[in-house]
C-alpha cells in the first residue's frame, strides 16, 4: 500500500497529489521503517500507549515483569474495572459467569461456603490475571486498528476506542446487580 512520502497518509496509486496534504504524490511502501522522516506515523509501542492512556507506564511495568501481575482494582472491583478499561467481551464472560454460578448453587442447593470461595476465586483470578488480559486487549485492539487504518488515522482510532469509560463501568454495575436480582428471582422460584 503506497504512502505519502511528505505525511505517511494513504495515497491511491494513480493519484498525482496526497488527499491529507497536497503535496506531490511521491510515495514510499512502508512509514514505519521510516519514523524519523514520518514524526506522525505511530509505532506500536507508541499507540499502545496512545491506546492505553494515563496509566500507560504502571501497565508496562506490569507487563514486563510476567503474566501473573497483581492489580488491585481487578481484585476489588474486577465487575467494574473490565468495563472501565473498555474489556466488554471480558465482562460478559465474568456475567455468565456469576450467572451460572448462582444457578448451580440453587440448582444443587450448595451452602453458602461454596459460593464465598467460588467469589474469592474470582476475585483472585482477577487481581492475578487482570493485567495480562488488559496487555492481551490492548495488544488486540491495536493491531486491528493498524490493520484497518492508515497510519495517520490510526493515532486517532487508537485514542477513540482506548483509554477508560466509566458511564460503561457504572452501567455495567447497575446492569449486573439488576441481573444478579433476576437470577435470584428465578431461582428461587
Amino acid at each position: 500500500m503506497p504512502y505519502c512520502s511528505t505525511c505517511g497518509s494513504i495515497i491511491s496509486s494513480d493519484s498525482a497529489y496526497c488527499s491529507s496534504c497536497g503535496s506531490a504524490a511521491q510515495t514510499v511502501l512502508n512509514p514505519t521503517e521510516n519514523q524519523e522522516k514520518f514524526p506522525d506515523v505511530a509505532g506500536e509501542e507508541h499507540l499502545e500507549k496512545a491506546f492505553v492512556g494515563g496509566n500507560y507506564d504502571y501497565f508496562r511495568n506490569k507487563w514486563s515483569k510476567s503474566n501473573s501481575s497483581w492489580n488491585w482494582a481487578a481484585f476489588l472491583i474486577g465487575f467494574a474495572w473490565l468495563p472501565y478499561r473498555k474489556m466488554y467481551l471480558y465482562s460478559s464472560i465474568f456475567v455468565a459467569v456469576i450467572v451460572l454460578e448462582i444457578l448451580f448453587e440453587y440448582a444443587f442447593d450448595l451452602p453458602q461456603a461454596v459460593s464465598n470461595a467460588v467469589n474469592i476465586g474470582i476475585a483472585v483470578t482477577f487481581g492475578m490475571q487482570g493485567n495480562y488480559w488488559y496487555r492481551l486487549h490492548v495488544e488486540k485492539k491495536v493491531k486491528e486498528i493498524r490493520a484497518l487504518n492508515s497510519p495517520q488515522n490510526a493515532k486517532i482510532e487508537v485514542a477513540r476506542q482506548g483509554g477508560t469509560n466509566i458511564g460503561a463501568a457504572i452501567g455495567f454495575l447497575i446492569a449486573f446487580i439488576l441481573i444478579m436480582f433476576l437470577v435470584v428471582i428465578v431461582a428461587e422460584g
